[in-house]
């Protein structure tokens, strides 16, 4: 690991982050066993002031072809002029002063900070045959990225203000173990874009930036995190806890 990354886990560490953002969403609104884990995962990181290591096979295989995702992105929208995080000195670490102990690292961004790029490399045999299936409708594979993906987008939105815009690309990379997968990683049919705007989800990122602050004064209360899955909580201003 670079000193660069390092310097980006130490920015991140002990914060929500717009990644993880399903970790603290549940469809009932109450909180869940994945979220007591999550803030007993959080908590850890502020008190020890480490993080333990996490690691998938999606996530390396992701991390490996995001350059390639982003030189498809440049080159099928040569009109679009995006700053790829990973070719600054610094990788960046959006925080909205608004909302404390939270924030989101772009992949790529317009110089303006008004459109996003959120890249997600498709891997599974089953993601890459459905989202590249030419006789599946745009309408129903956005449909299914809203599913898979729409709790971080708003994230993204409460992490920067000035976002606007959140372009998802989904990306097939080339595969090296297939001989015959020989199309340039630049190929059109590789990726496909779908667009977030702020304006029609105003509603559901207030709700997403109301969960990170109780999230957060979940983390700092010292309580069992198991207590909170009975009753109904609420934060105030203060960030004081409430229940009922």
């Amino acid at each position: 690991m670079d000193g660069k990354e390092q310097r980006w886990l130490r920015k991140r560490l002990g914060k929500i982050t717009a990644s993880e953002m399903s970790s603290i969403m549940s469809a009932s609104g109450r909180v869940i066993d994945t979220n007591v884990s999550y803030i007993r995962s959080k908590r850890f990181e502020r008190v020890h002031h480490f993080a333990l290591p996490v690691s998938s096979r999606e996530m390396e295989l992701g991390k490996q072809n995001e350059p390639y995702a982003i030189a498809w992105y440049r080159a099928n929208y040569p009109q679009s002029n995006i700053i790829y995080s990973q070719e600054l000195d610094e990788i960046p670490f959006w925080e909205n002063p608004d909302v404390p102990n939270f924030g989101a690292s772009p992949d790529a961004f317009s110089p303006d900070q008004l459109v996003e790029i959120e890249i997600k490399c498709t891997i599974s045999n089953g993601a890459i045959e459905f989202y590249f299936d030419p006789a599946t409708s745009f309408e129903e594979k956005k449909a299914r990225a809203v599913k898979e993906h729409l709790d971080q987008i708003l994230g993204q939105f409460v992490a920067n203000p000035k976002v606007l815009v959140v372009r998802l690309l989904k990306y097939c990379p080339q595969n090296d173990f297939i001989d015959d997968d020989r199309d340039s990683p630049t190929a059109p049919w590789r990726g496909i874009v779908f667009e977030f705007e702020r304006k029609d989800y105003e509603r559901s990122i207030a709700q997403a930036e109301k969960r990170v602050k109780l999230f957060n004064a979940f983390i700092d209360s010292g309580r069992n995190p198991s207590d909170f899955k009975s009753g109904e909580w609420s934060v105030d201003n203060n960030g004081k806890l409430h229940e009922g």
